[in-house]
């Protein structure tokens, strides 16, 4: 199959008339059928011709399709999900990098709770973002979940020990420009103060996000003997779809490859990348792509209109971000027939090591999820809020060397291993001994 399918309008149709797939970690192979088939559970890496008439999407599904926004254009993949994408992630050996979290668990439940009595008061009065020190009672109750799933990197019982946010801030001064917490809303939202669904793939410490110097340092103290992880605790806060997933936007986590030992290959975009991409749009032609976006939405007029007339340069923008950004480059994962991806509506991820970011539903899938619900009209309603949702970030550390069979986390291989610092990304295809903790 071809890894090679941008997501233009006719490379996306004929994507959508799917090859019988089952948990493959393959890209869609395209058919001059008229809809793509169901994905079915069937052996691993299997591929079978679609059958000519393809049945609508029901909500017992284990695989879905989605787009997912690789570097050099969308390539429609398989995403597995509920129980299909705890199997993913067994087969990876991911236990100790991702979790998914049952909806019915009682720790969830008192963390979706204080999120949603926190949300206005404390989230919005900081403008969706903000410092752990903010938000006690979120991050102690999200400390729970942590424990619970990763009980030999967080439990205290187990050597484990959770710490509170990502550590990129630490001076006092700074603190507003943490963003330990997150609550992203859509783009359609009234509301200039706000994070979208970030479509880019990336991880957390590649991102442009304002960092203390040497933050690395401090972050991962005493990294001769503690392997360090980066968890994300995300939670969906916008209606599920009746497969259980997000309407909209899916949060798509990729499994690590060989378990965490070996990074997976990517490119690195520099600045001056940017710069030759916007050298080749002219104002009239970066005006009508604005016009033509706010015809297709006009909820977007807003927050477009105001961005074209700020006063701000460009270089101006940076000022309170990343300052090895620039020179570090931004990491781009490249396709591959071996990536397998998850997704889920509550879940906890190691944001340092996994990549992410949010893909698109097939929009047939979307269409029949709301046609084919017991009531068209609400599902109609819940499918166009787009996607909302929070995430809270942790750090947790644990001692390898005091346990037997506990390895390095990739990030903390890396930083001992020195191929991992503020001003450079850890090297594509880059290998790594997890057992002792360095650079292969």
């Amino acid at each position: 199959s071809s890894l090679s399918s941008s997501s233009s309008p006719t490379s996306r149709q004929d994507a959508r008339t799917m090859l019988t797939i089952a948990l493959a970690p393959v890209s869609v192979a395209h058919s001059p059928a008229p809809r793509r088939a169901r994905a079915v559970p069937v052996a691993r890496a299997a591929l079978s011709t679609a059958p000519e008439s393809a049945t609508p999407i029901t909500p017992d599904a284990r695989t879905r399709v989605a787009s997912i926004p690789y570097k050099d254009g969308s390539v429609d993949k398989v995403v597995a999900i509920n129980d299909a994408a705890k199997q993913a992630i067994r087969d990876a050996k991911a236990e100790r990098f991702v979790s998914i979290i049952d909806p019915k668990s009682e720790k969830l439940q008192k963390l979706l709770s204080v999120v949603d009595a926190g949300w206005d008061k404390i989230g919005v009065k900081n403008k969706n973002a903000g410092h752990h020190t903010l938000w006690p009672e979120a991050f102690e109750a999200g400390k729970a979940l942590l424990e619970e799933a990763f009980p030999e990197e967080c439990s205290p019982e187990h050597g484990g020990e959770v710490l509170n946010g990502v550590a990129f801030v630490n001076e006092p001064k700074y603190y507003d420009r943490a963003i330990d917490f997150m609550q992203r809303r859509t783009k359609e939202d009234f509301i200039m103060s706000k994070y979208n669904p970030l479509g880019r793939l990336h991880r957390d410490p590649d991102a442009i996000d304002y960092k203390s110097p040497g933050w690395m340092t401090s972050g991962m103290e005493k990294s001769e003997e503690y392997s360090y992880r980066y968890y994300n605790v995300w939670l969906l806060r916008s209606p599920r779809d009746p497969t259980g997933q997000a309407w909209d936007k899916p949060l798509v986590v990729l499994l690590p490859r060989d378990g965490g030992a070996r990074e997976w290959t990517y490119d690195v975009r520099r600045p001056e990348d940017n710069v030759e991409d916007d050298a080749k749009k002219t104002a009239g032609s970066q005006f009508k792509e604005t016009m033509d976006k706010i015809k297709a939405n006009p909820m977007s007029a807003a927050p477009m209109v105001m961005q074209a007339f700020s006063t701000k340069k460009k270089e101006d923008k940076f000022e309170q971000q990343d300052p090895n950004y620039m020179t570090r480059g931004s990491p781009e994962l490249q396709p591959s027939d071996e990536h397998v991806w998850i997704t889920a509506p509550y879940m906890i991820f190691d944001s340092f090591d996994m990549w992410h970011g949010a893909g698109q539903w097939m929009p047939e899938d979307k269409r029949d999820l709301r046609n084919g619900a017991a009531d068209a009209v609400a599902a109609r309603k819940d499918a166009i809020k787009g996607r909302v949702s929070i995430e809270l970030r942790f750090r947790a550390r644990c001692k390898p060397g005091s346990r037997e069979g506990v390895p390095f986390s990739p990030v903390s291989s890396a930083f001992r291993g020195g191929v991992f610092t503020p001003e450079s990304v850890r090297p594509s295809d880059g290998a790594y001994d997890l057992k002792s903790g360095s650079v292969v």
